[in-house]
């Protein structure tokens, strides 16, 4: 009996260790803990591949303006909100960063936009991306925006606070606000607008005001209306 209890031990010990090894792979191709944490929480999986693909079927619009970036532009009717006089174009995606933009900027300057409004960095934080990484993809970002539409406008928008307290987001705000110093210094070196949401945004603790979201990341109706407000200068 007891030797028929020790092989079924083995064997239960074997197939659990054969468990945790299908997991550690599958993590591993998914990038990491880290990674597949961040995938688990935004719900991503393949969003990414089917808005690409549904961007480069619509239709040219020239002279369009345009929101680029991830969750945060994704997640707002920009044209309704800024007025459906201005042929806006929306192009956000759930959990995007700095190289899935820079993969998809042909189909951005397709358009020739007359305006371009770009938002993208904190899932690269979330991710652990180190900050000089973030700046060479973002630099590259605007380097190819300005040599293939010289003539389009485009405005640097900071990453958005975060707020902790309303619910754990796995960083905290100071890679945001280093991150935001080198945004600003890259829009000053090719001469476009830094335009400072956070700063909007943020509490007397510099972190995402309570009252701007539900979920310590993203915003709600007021957050949009606040970030509307700050860019209604440059829209005219």
């Amino acid at each position: 009996m007891n030797r028929l209890r020790r092989t079924a031990l083995f064997f239960s010990l074997l197939l659990n260790l054969l468990l945790a090894a299908s997991i550690a792979f599958m993590l591993h191709r998914l990038g990491g803990w880290q990674y597949a944490l961040h995938r688990f929480r935004s719900d991503e999986a393949g969003l990414y591949a089917h808005r690409k693909q549904l961007f480069g079927l619509l239709p040219e619009k020239k002279r369009s303006v345009v929101f680029l970036g991830d969750s945060q532009i994704e997640q707002c009717e920009w044209r309704e909100l800024c007025g459906d006089t201005l042929p806006i174009l929306n192009r956000g995606i759930t959990g995007d960063h700095v190289d899935g933009v820079l993969a998809r900027l042909p189909e951005i300057l397709r358009h020739q936009p007359s305006k371009i409004f770009l938002c993208v960095g904190v899932n690269d934080l979330i991710l652990g991306k180190p900050l000089v990484e973030i700046e060479g993809r973002y630099r590259q970002i605007v380097q190819q925006i300005r040599r293939e539409v010289p003539d389009a406008q485009l405005f640097v928008q900071s990453v958005l606070p975060l707020n902790n307290d309303v619910k754990r987001i796995g960083i905290e705000n100071e890679p945001i606000r280093d991150l935001n110093l080198r945004l600003a210094q890259i829009a000053q070196a090719y001469a476009v607008p830094f335009v400072d949401i956070h700063a909007q945004l943020a509490d007397a603790q510099g972190r995402l005001a309570a009252k701007f979201t539900d979920d310590g990341l993203h915003l709600n109706g007021a957050g949009y209306m606040v970030w509307k407000k700050n860019l209604e200068p440059f829209l005219k």
